[in-house]
């Protein structure tokens, strides 16, 4: 059949009333072409340090379809930073321009709201922390209930005035200015989340003196790290792997302002990948294995799975065959890890997913959501606290609602469920707004 192309993505003009969304079964094979909006752990980690560099930073590909990147956006305006929207693109995206603030913030107060971004908050803890100001980072009842405990900790050993205004070790917290005590080393847990690393990585610039961040026990996603190593490097820090799970910061007088370009983001190609997988044959654009994001090997997982996977320069295209059980470690990809989670219920045999400890401290207990959900459409499932098994039933029970627990990831994965055959309801639809908030107008125009 004749490729679908998708060169923009339309804003969602369903129904707003509309809380749970049915999708009927689908009986079309898939045959796409995709331009995805930027990548939001990218964007989320190029916007503040643009904030703090001397000049002017024009960044493309800035998704405007998710919540992450618009409250780490609102959040750098209400320090005083310049936020200039230049140009929208024909994908769902903007170009901004970023008038940095060689390293001082012109707003010494300040309380930001930050919803449910794991990424704002700790990026943003890390960064205010170090400077010479008062801030109250806080966001929705979710998020004052993930630990940053690891983070406050490591911050506190450098002096920065940290209190954590409800519970200890969890948001809000308000930030006081800064204390230097010299200290050169520091330890860090990378168990929970590399965010904590990568927070710091971003933030110790500013101190203008050497620094190591030492991870003492082990460091999950790992990739995520690597993402920001390079950026840091694209605006002028001096940054590196000394020693394994082992960082030095090099002292730099001020970051540099740059242009740069945001990768689509390979987290939501996922589920599109997973869907040429399971029925068709779906290409992405402007992503490959020399992309920055570790979750480009999402599609050699698939490979193992049976699917057919072509890398190209410059595009990711994967066919469908008959998908097979795997046993995998996505330690290093936790969030697409729910997209093999789901796919699990279209491969011959039994599935089993290792390294996903961190699913219990996202959006919501992802460990427990996905459980529950599989449960529901007749799955055996068990897991441990780093491991779900995932048996798919002999008939997958139709028309069955599933709950997503305010959480992005969770509609979009069970959303495959369609793609498969099997009519679902998707209850809490919009909570999609997080990353993608027209998912499902693309999902609409690709399956039905």
């Amino acid at each position: 059949s004749r490729p679908f192309f998708i060169r923009f993505l339309r804003v969602n003009n369903m129904n707003k009333q509309q809380v749970n969304l049915p999708l009927a079964a689908s009986s079309k094979s898939i045959n796409a072409i995709l331009d995805l909006p930027g990548s939001k752990s990218i964007a989320n980690r190029v916007l503040p340090l643009a904030a703090m560099a001397q000049g002017i930073s024009t960044i493309h590909n800035v998704p405007d379809v998710g919540e992450d990147v618009q409250l780490m956006l609102a959040a750098l305006a209400k320090l005083g930073i310049k936020c200039e929207k230049i140009r929208q693109d024909a994908n769902g995206c903007s170009s901004y321009r970023i008038h940095g603030c060689g390293g001082k913030l012109p707003v010494k107060s300040a309380e930001l709201f930050l919803g449910n971004s794991g990424t704002s908050i700790r990026f943003l803890t890390a960064l205010l922390a170090v400077l010479d100001g008062s801030y109250v980072l806080t966001g929705i009842q979710r998020m004052k209930e993930r630990p940053i405990k690891d983070l406050v900790n490591a911050l506190r050993q450098l002096g920065c005035q940290i209190e954590c205004l409800e519970n200890e070790g969890y948001p809000p917290l308000q930030t006081s200015p800064f204390l230097d005590n010299g200290v050169a080393e520091i330890s860090l847990s990378g168990k929970i989340s590399s965010q904590y690393l990568t927070g710091l990585l971003m933030a110790l610039p500013q101190l203008k003196r050497e620094i190591t961040v030492r991870i003492y026990d082990e460091l999950i996603s790992k990739p995520y790290v690597e993402i920001t190593l390079a950026l840091l490097k694209i605006f002028g820090a001096k940054t590196v792997e000394s020693a394994e799970n082992c960082f030095t910061i090099y002292p730099v007088e001020v970051l540099q302002a740059v242009e740069y370009t945001v990768e689509p983001d390979a987290s939501s190609a996922s589920y599109f990948l997973a869907m040429g997988a399971m029925n068709g044959t779906v290409r992405i654009n402007n992503l490959d294995e020399n992309s920055l994001q570790g979750d480009k090997n999402f599609a050699k997982v698939l490979a193992q799975m049976g699917a057919q996977v072509e890398y190209h320069q410059g595009y990711i295209l994967v066919q469908h065959k008959e998908l097979n059980a795997i046993t995998v470690n996505m330690e290093d990809m936790p969030d697409v890890a729910m997209t093999i989670a789901v796919l699990a219920l279209f491969a011959e045999g039994t599935t089993t997913i290792n390294g996903i400890s961190s699913w219990k401290v996202k959006e919501t207990d992802r460990l427990l959501a996905i459980y529950t959900e599989l449960c529901k459409v007749g799955a055996t499932v068990s897991y441990t606290d780093d491991s779900i098994t995932i048996t798919p039933p002999a008939k997958i029970l139709p028309n069955i609602a599933i709950d997503t627990y305010n959480d992005h990831r969770m509609a979009m994965c069970f959303s495959l469920l369609a793609v498969g055959g099997i009519p679902v309801v998707i209850n809490n639809y919009e909570c999609v707004g997080k990353t993608f908030a027209n998912y499902f107008d693309v999902f609409n125009d690709l399956v039905f």
